[in-house]
């Protein structure tokens, strides 16, 4: 009995985590939830709450999880993270009261929406479930940009630190490193310009096209680059179809080399020149 007590004793947080205080179901009303508040801005706060905001609207399939984390220590921040499908029903926002405290509400951005609430308060060795409510916001908005650390959405698309995916399936907002990527082109690779019926341009020809457009053919300007990127896999097959033609290239001058040194010889032989 000991045992079972202790093991629901160290579970309570989770339950309390996976319980959602209010509910909202609102039709063309746009309520306000005061989610918690913090304690004055100082290098010795730490205060933090978590909010879990689950769906988003009646008619939508929002079925994903938001969370909140917000904290007041040099200033307040908030991050989020959202798991499923995000919403556009709902934002946060951060309010500072005359007494030095900071009130954080939920707040509902879009006719009929529907979304559970949680907030749980963490100072030191305190955790505790806030009573989540309507209240009309007070003080003075100071509410910092939200950063977006990792968002997904219905589609399985995933961003990190931005909002916007612009439709691809993983989107960074800043550097990434790995210690190994592995691209897979759909498309034929260039290997086909070794073939005996490939039409390999003349060097007139490619001289008169940089000449004209300063950069190679095929291969996309510096403008084009700035403006919508590079895709690694068909640059890279692009940038070996230049290499294969530059050989071939190579090998065409070589062989019209050797037959100059082979006339050069003749006619030395003949001339008795040594």
């Amino acid at each position: 009995m000991r045992n079972l007590l202790l093991l629901l004793f160290l579970c309570c947080p989770f339950f309390v985590k996976a319980q959602y205080s209010y509910a909202l179901v609102s039709n063309t009303d746009r309520p306000t939830l005061l989610v918690g508040t913090l304690g004055p801005n100082n290098t010795g706060n730490y205060q933090k709450l978590q909010v879990d905001v689950f769906g988003g609207g009646w008619g939508a399939n929002t079925l994903g999880k938001t969370t909140y984390y917000v904290g007041n220590r040099n200033g307040i921040t908030i991050t989020q993270t959202t798991m499923g499908s995000a919403s556009s029903s709902f934002t946060i926002k951060a309010y500072a009261q005359s007494n030095g405290t900071t009130n954080i509400y939920l707040i509902c951005t879009a006719d009929y929406a529907s979304f559970a609430v949680n907030s749980l308060f963490f100072a030191y060795n305190t955790v505790q479930a806030i009573t989540v409510g309507p209240q009309t916001p007070t003080g003075i908005d100071i509410t910092p940009i939200i950063l977006p650390v990792m968002i997904t959405d219905q589609n399985g698309n995933i961003s990190l630190n931005t909002i916007d995916n612009k439709g691809y399936k993983l989107a960074v907002n800043g550097s990434a490193i790995a210690t190994s990527v592995t691209v897979k082109l759909y498309d034929q690779w260039s290997d086909y310009v070794f073939d005996k019926e490939y039409d390999l341009a003349t060097l007139k020809d490619v001289k008169s096209y940089i000449n004209k457009h300063h950069h190679l053919s095929e291969i996309p300007s510096a403008d084009e680059v700035a403006r919508d990127g590079v895709n690694l896999g068909e640059m890279n097959a692009k940038l070996l179809k230049k290499i294969e033609e530059l050989t071939l290239y190579l090998i065409e001058k070589d062989k019209q080399l050797n037959d100059q040194q082979d006339q050069l010889n003749k006619i030395k032989n003949k001339l008795g020149i040594k």
